[in-house]
């Protein structure tokens, strides 16, 4: 007996190339077409990053330097306000000292005339007091 060739290889390699060819055009180049345009915009999003970055280091260089550039001012600033308050405190205190010296001589000179004056007084005062004195100790008035 003969019998026929066993086509059910030949059914199921047709089978496979229709599901092939069904698959490719309906989801192999659409899936593939989604994924290589994934893969582009997240080059383009990393592109986009990176140039962000970069805008971003700069920015904050930038402001660095305008920083330093404003410290820098302003240590300049606050020293020339400190040599001048400084220098005005010395104008003071050099005027307080002099005023200071001015009125501890006028003082002085005051102390010193008034101290002249009660000596003398002193001496007339002493002479009348020994005088009352010596009286009432005699108890008479005494004669010149």
């Amino acid at each position: 007996m003969i019998r026929l060739p066993d086509v059910t290889l030949i059914y199921v390699v047709i089978s496979f190339l229709i599901a092939y060819a069904i698959l490719k055009r309906y989801l192999f180049v659409p899936l593939g077409g989604i994924l290589d345009e994934r893969e582009r915009e997240s080059s383009e999003a990393a592109a986009i990053h990176e140039q962000a970055r970069a805008r971003l280091e700069k920015a904050l260089a930038e402001a660095e330097e305008s920083l330093s550039a404003a410290r820098r001012e302003a240590l300049k600033t606050r020293e020339e306000l400190r040599a001048e308050g400084n220098a005005r405190l010395e104008k003071r205190l050099a005027e307080a000292s002099a005023a200071a010296s001015s009125a501890v001589e006028s003082a002085s000179r005051e102390i010193e005339k008034r101290s002249s004056e009660l000596s003398a007084q002193l001496g007339e005062g002493s002479k009348s007091l020994a005088r009352t004195l010596a009286e009432k100790i005699l108890g008479r008035a005494l004669a010149a």
